[in-house]
């Protein structure tokens, strides 16, 4: 399954009048007037860093520091108080962006299983580098048809999608769908799968549709295009089920 990724962005005065209510319950007291220095880097220990400048020339500037963890605490009560829903069991991660911060939240099953059959060991290797940023939980390799087939009924193995190539040997692309469409036993048959050939014959392209392609991509494709098929591939079989 996808993650549902969800992001709530606080401007700079946003998470500046966080951190001021939630200093406010943890001695951390923060002035009212503008700061003249403002440092948020969540991957420091120091997370976030205020200035405020001296009040007379007497006086020193007043700093007031918080983790990644106070940071997150502050930006997440914000949120209730201003009745915006967030869901209980997320993940909450803390991210800068631009002048200001972030709140991520992922929700739902961490990351998706893809299944590639390719006989060359380079294009599976690229594919599982080009997937790297489609949170895959599970990647899955066969090296032809007939491997796929026997890992999908014996195997315990469940892809979500399956990116298979045409022309392989032992079995090739079209007598994996063939076998795979006609196998009503088998918990994938129904399962998207994506040929990504070097393939120019039509014919042989439209004989992959017919036997049930999900689409026929043609190599070498972008890996955010091959992301975007994925997705799309996958929510179509979701709601034709």
């Amino acid at each position: 399954m996808l993650i549902e990724r969800r992001v709530i962005v606080f401007p700079r005065s946003d998470l500046l009048d966080a951190m001021r209510r939630f200093g406010e319950h943890h001695d951390k007291l923060m002035p009212d007037t503008p700061p003249e220095n403002f440092l948020f880097d969540p991957a420091s220990d120091v997370a976030l860093s205020v200035t405020f400048p001296a009040i007379n020339r007497s006086a020193t500037p007043t700093r007031v520091t918080f983790s990644c963890e106070e940071v997150g605490q502050a930006m997440t009560q914000y949120c209730r108080d201003h009745k915006v829903p967030l869901p209980r069991s997320a993940n909450k991660l803390v991210e800068k962006y631009k002048d200001g911060a972030a709140l991520t939240m992922q929700v739902g099953e961490p990351g998706l299983h893809v299944m590639v059959v390719d006989d060359q060991e380079v294009v599976r290797a690229i594919v599982r580098k080009s997937l790297a940023k489609a949170h895959l939980s599970q990647f899955t390799e066969a090296t032809n048809g007939k491997e796929a087939l026997d890992l999908l009924r014996v195997g315990g193995i469940e892809p979500d999608v399956i990116l298979c190539d045409l022309h392989m040997d032992t079995m090739g692309g079209e007598e994996f769908l063939r076998q795979l469409r006609a196998d009503r036993a088998n918990r994938s048959c129904r399962k998207p799968v994506l040929i990504l050939t070097g393939e120019k014959d039509e014919r042989r392209l439209e004989a992959a549709r017919k036997l049930g392609a999900s689409k026929v991509l043609a190599k070498p494709i972008p890996p955010d295009e091959l992301i975007r098929q994925i997705m799309l591939a996958r929510g179509y079989f979701e709601l034709n089920r």
